[in-house]
């Protein structure tokens, strides 16, 4: 007769050893998919996960990850000043202020136990460290994390986001600035982000510093702030300023040592930067009309994206929008990839002539022009550029009517002297036959002038893909064209002084 042998039932203790018992490779790859705070969780599933070392590619610490999600819905009810009782409002400012410390108490306590896991000899590696945090008197924490993370951890790329506080004054100038003491720890720090904070000092010292963005930046802060930026970081290849605020309104950059590639200027409070002496700057992005780009020496700009946004009200005569004139008649003649965008109710722009020939410029992008644009922008930047190949122009269809567009556009004499034979395509987003007749006088200039055009695209509907700040593609929506619309293109075609090779209508 057989003998019964018991089965004993596994505990808790060993259905969780099936955890344990996977291959290491098979654990990394998971904590690779996970986010920072799940990844750093699973150290409870059992013992052996919390050894393995963490290899993620980021480190993320934010505050946003820990905050009660009233807190978010109660701030936006009181940036619309609701509830109007104020009692009541100040009950939830109250909470708000009470949200805020509770949360940032358990983020430094968080931070404070990550640090000390394993008596503070946790196998960790990560490429990058980002820091989002409240203002807050207790940065002790804060430091020793950077500190760590670019000494032992191998952090190469350090972001820190301070977030202001809910009652706190607009005024008040960020506290926090990045303290790295070592020089060997500065040497590490290969890209840098700072959203409202202060400039390191001693930002010099940051010898391998390739990228650097800065962000809300107080109004506070001294122009020679941003100079000695461009001045003192002799590595610096990017350099994106957002929302940076100062005290002056003129900002001179005079730095020949400098090798910055890369300039991206967005929303700033600046209204002139004068490139005085920058040497390698190949891209360029002012993405805010506000500011006004004079030019010095800038031998190797070849790449260039300007936003125009207008949204004053001009009663009696045209708005004084001559950013667009200034910047192409003073613009280096190196220059050969050229994205501008038109945004706001009102696009006025006032450009009588361009008396600086774009001579290396060969693809151009005129985006988000209004449904009633004037075709004589895109004739007269055409003059202007005789070695310009390709030329995309995306108008934005929108159920509301800009308020106003228009261009004063004087000297026909230039068709003449700089006849635009190179030109080989030319991609028109949002044409629209029976809106504006003189779109099909553009285009018979083109067709007759343009001796080398090849590719001829007219898409009713379409939007522009941006491929980063200086790269785009024509994406379009197939519509139908009716015989009678079809039959006028042709005709005109036909009148050129050449055959095209390729005619798409979509």
């Amino acid at each position: 007769m057989p003998t019964l042998r018991r089965v004993r039932p596994r505990t808790a203790g060993e259905e969780a050893d099936r955890l344990s018992a996977l291959p290491e490779e098979l654990i990394r790859l998971i904590l690779s998919k996970l986010g920072t705070r799940a990844a750093l969780s699973t150290a409870v599933l059992a013992r052996r996960w919390a050894r393995i070392p963490r290899e993620l590619p980021a480190f993320d610490f934010r505050v946003r990850d820990v905050l009660a999600p009233e807190y978010e819905r109660t701030v936006a009810l009181r940036a619309r000043n609701l509830p109007r009782d104020e009692d009541v409002g100040r009950m939830l400012d109250g909470l708000v202020a009470s949200c805020e410390r509770a949360t940032m108490k358990a983020f430094v306590d968080g931070i404070a136990g990550f640090l000390e896991a394993d008596g503070g000899r946790a196998h960790r590696s990560a490429k990058t460290l980002r820091l989002e945090f409240f203002e807050t008197r207790d940065v002790g924490v804060v430091d020793r994390l950077i500190a760590t993370a670019v000494a032992a951890w191998g952090v190469e790329e350090v972001e820190v986001v301070v977030r202001p506080a809910y009652t706190c004054d607009e005024d008040v100038p960020p506290a926090y600035s990045l303290r790295l003491k070592e020089d060997g720890h500065r040497s590490r720090v290969r890209s840098l982000t700072l959203g409202n904070c202060m400039v390191p000092p001693q930002l010099q010292r940051y010898d391998a510093l390739t990228t650097l963005v800065l962000r809300d930046m107080a109004a506070s802060t001294p122009v020679d702030v941003y100079e000695r930026v461009f001045s003192q970081c002799t590595r610096l290849q990017v350099l994106h300023l957002t929302f940076c605020c100062c005290l002056e309104d003129w900002l001179v950059v005079d730095a020949p040592c400098s090798e910055i590639r890369e300039l991206v200027v967005e929303a700033c409070s600046f209204l002139v930067i004068e490139l005085r002496n920058l040497p390698m700057l190949a891209r360029l992005a002012c993405l805010t009309n506000t500011v006004e780009i004079v030019f010095g020496s800038v031998p190797c700009l070849t790449h260039t994206n300007l936003t125009f946004f207008v949204e004053q009200e001009f009663v009696d005569s045209p708005p004084p929008h001559t950013e667009l004139e200034q910047f192409l008649g003073t613009s280096p003649s190196t220059m050969e990839n050229l994205v501008i965008r038109f945004t706001g109710p009102r696009r006025w722009v006032q450009a009588e002539c361009i008396d600086n020939q774009l001579f290396a410029l060969k693809r151009l992008l005129v985006a988000d022009l209004p449904s009633n644009w004037d075709a004589t922008l895109p004739r007269l930047l055409l003059m202007a550029a005789p070695s310009l190949e390709v030329l995309h122009i995306h108008v934005a269809h929108s159920d509301i009517e800009p308020q106003a567009f228009g261009v004063i556009w004087t000297k026909t004499s230039q068709e003449q002297q700089y006849p635009t034979s190179n030109l080989k395509e030319l991609v028109m987003v949002g044409f629209t036959q029976q809106l504006h007749l003189h779109h099909m006088e553009f285009l018979k200039y083109v067709v007759s002038e343009c001796t080398a055009l090849q590719r001829l695209v007219l898409l009713k509907d379409g939007h522009v893909r941006y491929n980063g700040l200086w790269d785009w593609d024509m994406q379009h929506e197939c519509r139908c064209w009716s015989d009678k619309d079809k039959r006028a293109v042709r005709r005109m075609i036909k009148s050129g002084s050449s055959p095209l090779v390729q005619l798409v209508l979509g």
